[in-house]
């Protein structure tokens, strides 16, 4: 792990930093917006970080700009040893917590708060730490929780007061907000945007009242019922895809194959081209990963994140009533609706393909309002309701408007999705449809650093005959630990087998920490992101999936349709794609792995050469056809053009 001294050289010796220039150096951090200068002042900053003492404001104004260039890398280890160090600033508390919560950590957040702040409920130098750090995990109940210990102990304090209602406008809570904003005292005295924070909630609060809204989810029933009917679809019809980004995904990955095969298919057919339209790119975070296969294409990509923010009053078109609702939406869905109804207007749209539950609340709204003929939503797996941490409180009510809707059409990539969504939103048996996902055949080719690596793997492990692969994002869904360790156990037997692990994530570092500490970085390599991961699926002799939830696993498919059999939790639509003692084996349990059963089951496959050819022949053979992208193509295009049928409901 990289220290925060070797990141940034800070040092604790020097001479000490001139009056004033430690805090201008914070402000200055605070205010800078663009990554590349956020970099330019970090390295203007290297001599004064060399020659003097570092205090607190310059350690973490030095983490800000580091957020601020963008990078991902030992972000999470740097406000771990920030926060640390320097337990008193809520600024790196936060920054910490954001990073608890992308990794889908939140409970460990929790836990760390309670932990650094035992007394948070009734000290106030706790509380003031605690209470914004709760906000940033979006740890909504026990944010409520300490906010009413804290209200009664502490009522006059208005920053505590004002973090919280905050937190409550985050939620789009307006009606709790204003309440908890009428015991802030002497309003006159303070800032100006704090002035106009409160009257945005109390002018909201009103707004939900005229309406008779009891929460903000409620709104987009009233916006629908003033939305107007779907326009007619054009001959030639126009394909927006829209999801939250182009990282490296198994859905975004699904999305940028479908979209660049509609478009080989638009081309010879002199149509209108798809496009693809995303929230957001960022490269240091690899949400651009596919970018440049949409680019090498010719598909044309729109990068919301890249263009202006529209106000409600810039939208045209609409009533005042219908304005003062689009405006009670939730900050980031009102940002994203007032962009998108724009887009599909000016675009003129005939079918918007929604991807993914963060993706859809951001875009539906703007297509139904603007009139879009064809709406398709695309699920990616089990709904948020069995997965918190992509819950949020419009969705159910977004879903079951949707469904009521003659011209929309929601798709799960898996039986199993479809069915969890049916059974979450109360909805009819086949209202939710299965498109399963559409894979290429992976080739074997790889460039000389995939050779060079390969290469090394075998030079380390001579002995070896067999090849154990795993590819997975390292996060605790995939269970990277357990996988390791589960390899670990069968080494402890067997020293025939080399295990390789391709994928990137939170806890890649570590599982990299813990294969070195049982001593078996000569047998178990975990080797990072690789683009032809078909280089390394065809020098497999079994792929080993140890997750606990899936929607439909694409590496599964990956890994049948070269030959190579699976060995796998029943997570998601797993059985829909690996056939149970024909082409692969699909253990009794995703929610605990049955430990037990799956060293038997590893250990019975890898002594069997012969059954591993023959599932992996079977399941290349059964997976062709099913999954191949002309045909799950010729599906979604049959579900775009059902618009015939369903115009005539109007």
């Amino acid at each position: 792990m990289v220290s925060l001294a070797e990141q940034i050289t800070l040092t604790s010796s020097g001479l000490p930093l001139p009056d004033g220039v430690s805090q201008e150096i914070f402000d200055l951090s605070r205010n800078i917006k663009r990554s590349e200068m956020a970099a330019d002042i970090l390295k203007r900053l290297e001599p004064v970080l060399r020659d003097y003492r570092t205090d607190r404001n310059i350690a973490v104004a030095c983490g800000l700009l580091l957020e601020k260039t963008g990078t991902e890398r030992d972000m999470r280890s740097l406000w771990d040893q920030l926060q640390g160090r320097y337990p008193e600033d809520g600024l790196a508390l936060r920054m910490l917590m954001r990073w608890y919560r992308r990794d889908g950590r939140v409970a460990d957040g929790i836990d760390h708060i309670a932990r650094l702040y035992p007394d948070c409920w009734r000290t106030l130098s706790q509380a003031r730490i605690a209470l914004p750090g709760l906000a940033e995990l979006k740890a909504w109940d026990e944010l409520d929780q300490l906010w009413a210990t804290l209200s009664v102990l502490h009522p006059q304090d208005r920053s505590l007061r004002m973090d919280y209602i905050k937190a409550l406008l985050e939620q789009s809570r307006y009606i709790d907000a204003a309440a908890v904003a009428k015991g802030v005292y002497a309003r006159e005295r303070m800032g100006r945007a704090s002035q106009e924070m409160l009257a945005t909630v109390e002018h909201k609060a009103g707004m939900m009242a005229k309406y008779n809204l009891s929460h903000s989810a409620t709104v987009i029933n009233e916006i629908f019922a003033r939305s107007p009917s779907p326009r007619q679809m054009a001959c030639a019809p126009k394909i927006v895809f829209f999801s939250g980004q182009l990282g490296t995904g198994g859905a975004e990955r699904q999305m940028t194959r479908i979209a660049c095969a509609f478009k080989e298919r638009s081309t010879k057919a002199n149509s209108p081209s798809p496009e693809v339209w995303v929230k957001h790119t960022n490269p240091a975070t690899g949400a651009d990963f596919y970018r440049p296969m949409m680019a090498e294409a010719g598909v044309p990509v729109r990068v919301l994140a890249e263009e202006r923010q529209i106000q409600t009053a810039e939208l045209g078109g609409i009533s005042a009533e219908l304005a003062e609702l689009i405006d009670l939406l939730a900050p980031d869905v009102h940002r994203h609706t007032c962009q998108l109804l724009r887009h599909f207007r000016a675009h003129q749209t005939d079918v918007a393909y929604l991807w993914q539950d963060g993706g859809i609340v951001q875009s539906a709204i703007a297509a139904v309002l603007a009139g879009v003929p064809r709406i398709v939503t695309s699920f990616r797996g089990l709904p948020p309701n069995l997965r918190p941490t992509f819950y949020r409180d419009e969705l159910p009510v977004l879903y079951s408007a949707l469904a009521r809707m003659p011209h929309v059409t929601l798709t799960a990539n898996s039986q199993r999705a479809a069915a969890a969504y049916e059974d979450w939103l109360d909805l009819a048996p086949g209202t939710v449809q299965v498109i399963p996902n559409a894979v290429n055949v992976m080739t074997s080719d790889g460039d000389a650093t995939d050779t060079a690596l390969w290469s090394d793997i075998l030079s380390q492990t001579e002995t070896c005959i067999k090849t154990v692969l795993g590819v997975f994002r390292f996060d605790s869904n995939k269970r990277p630990l357990q996988w390791v360790e589960t390899a670990a156990r069968y080494l402890a037997r067997h020293d025939d087998t080399r295990f390789v692990m391709l994928g990137d994530g939170a806890l890649l570092p570590e599982t990299r920490a813990l294969i070195d500490e049982l001593g078996l970085s000569h047998r178990i390599f975990a080797v990072g992101i690789r683009s032809n991961v078909g280089f390394y699926m065809h020098r497999a002799d079994l792929l080993m999936h140890l997750a606990q939830m899936e929607g439909l696993p694409n590496v599964l498919i990956e890994s049948q349709l070269v030959g190579t059999p699976v060995l796998a939790t029943p997570a998601g639509g797993t059985d829909e794609v690996v056939e149970h003692g024909l082409t692969g084996i699909i253990l009794s349990d995703a929610d605990a792995i049955p430990e037990q059963e799956l060293d038997t089951a590893l250990a019975t496959l890898l002594a069997d050469p012969e059954q591993l050819a023959r599932l992996g022949a079977t399941a290349m053979a059964h997976s062709v056809d099913r999954f191949s992208v002309e045909t799950i193509l010729n599906r979604t295009t049959d579900l775009f053009n059902t618009i015939e049928t369903i115009e005539q409901a109007y």
